[in-house]
């Protein structure tokens, strides 16, 4: 059921997912295009005792295993790290009077080594090249003068970058695209629950809760949109009176009345077309709208009708007890330009004489005043108008 619900939801919000992740991709891209690229060098150091000052190889194992503590590494770190020192180089002052700003100078200690890192970032390749030369030149002679016991040296020269380190539009949009799915999911999963929740708040507006037919207030409404939007066009209204259920409402305990009528209601809907509207006109009367009904199918098709929903309605799960409906049913076939007022009045009119008679039928009121038919039976009814 889950993973129907959720390919239902990727079928219904495919379209916020895709359009979630080309939104993402392009501002990506854009931001890409916009930002400056950075690029990064890197040189390596390594300290060393200087063996040129030591006498012996005992004193020289010595300043070996003294270099091990992490402070002798971590003070290089910090001095070469350190604007003070390496801002002395002329190259430098030439550079910070133009944009030195634009350069980020870091140092790190590679793990269980005495081997330091310069990391050099800006926006122009060739100036970091020539920053980390300065650096290079101006630590080592500072470092080596200041502390001679020992040696700092280059192991690896700064290089000149290829390409920048950021941005990284492809890796960028790959996670943008990534990122947007996940949007776009999560607002398509979202977009279905609350569409979810007004269907339901929407159903509760116009499903009557017993008979789960529509509300009369929503079926009058129907009515009204098939008079606008056909005035001419052919279209019956039928009223079903459930004179049995009319007769105990009263007596009959409230469960078993609302499953009687529920039953009733289904089979109904059952037996109809999927475009025709069933509603609940009162408490034992529904209400029918037959679209593109032409005259002569009216007979035949509340007969059966009739037929249908006179079968007895068990009352219990065993079925040990039944119940008679005893419908009858009261038809109208829309005229020309026919008011919804008038529509109504006929067909109460109609339903009215059906339940009149002594055995449940069908009463076919063509006009107001003009004719009204039994269909079923051979009785027929013509009059004058008023």
């Amino acid at each position: 059921m889950e993973f129907n619900l959720f390919l239902r939801t990727l079928q219904r919000g495919w379209w916020i997912i895709v359009l979630s992740i080309f939104i993402a991709t392009n501002v990506s891209l854009a931001i890409s295009y916009i930002t400056p690229p950075v690029y990064q060098t890197t040189a390596r150091y390594v300290v060393s005792p200087n063996a040129g000052l030591f006498s012996s190889s005992w004193e020289l194992l010595s300043s070996l295993d003294t270099l091990d503590r992490r402070s002798i590494v971590n003070t290089y770190r910090e001095m070469i790290a350190s604007p003070s020192v390496y801002e002395r180089s002329p190259e430098i002052q030439k550079i910070k009077q133009q944009s030195l700003d634009d350069f980020e100078v870091s140092v790190a200690v590679i793990p269980d080594t005495n081997i330091l890192r310069l990391t050099v970032e800006g926006p122009d390749p060739r100036r970091i090249v020539v920053v980390a030369h300065a650096i290079s030149t101006e630590v080592l002679s500072y470092m080596n003068e200041l502390n001679p016991i020992y040696n700092l040296s280059v192991l690896e020269e700064p290089q000149l970058p290829t390409a920048p380190i950021r941005p990284q539009p492809l890796e960028n949009a790959l996670l943008a695209s990534l990122f947007g799915g996940m949007v776009g999911l999560v607002l398509a999963f979202s977009r279905e629950q609350l569409q979810n929740t007004l269907d339901k708040l929407r159903e509760r507006s116009i499903i009557d809760p017993v008979s789960s037919a529509y509300t009369r207030a929503y079926f009058e409404r129907r009515l009204l949109e098939e008079t606008t939007q056909h005035p001419d066009g052919n279209f019956v209204m039928g009223i079903i009176n459930l004179r049995g259920l009319e007769q105990v409402m009263n007596v009959l305990p409230e469960p078993i009345f609302n499953r009687v009528l529920g039953t009733v209601s289904k089979k109904l809907k059952n037996e109809l077309r999927g475009r025709d509207i069933v509603g609940r006109w009162s408490d034992t009367q529904l209400a029918v709208i037959l679209p593109g009904t032409p005259e002569s199918a009216v007979e035949p098709a509340f007969r059966r009708i009739q037929v249908y929903l006179s079968e007895a309605v068990p009352v219990d799960n065993a079925g040990d007890m039944a119940f008679n409906p005893d419908p009858c049913i009261g038809v109208i076939m829309h005229k020309q330009f026919e008011t919804v007022e008038s529509i109504i009045e006929r067909a109460q009119m109609a339903v009215e004489k059906a339940s009149a008679l002594s055995e449940a039928t069908v009463v076919f009121l063509k006009n107001s005043y003009f004719s009204e038919e039994r269909i079923g039976s051979t009785i027929e009814k013509n009059g004058t108008s008023d």
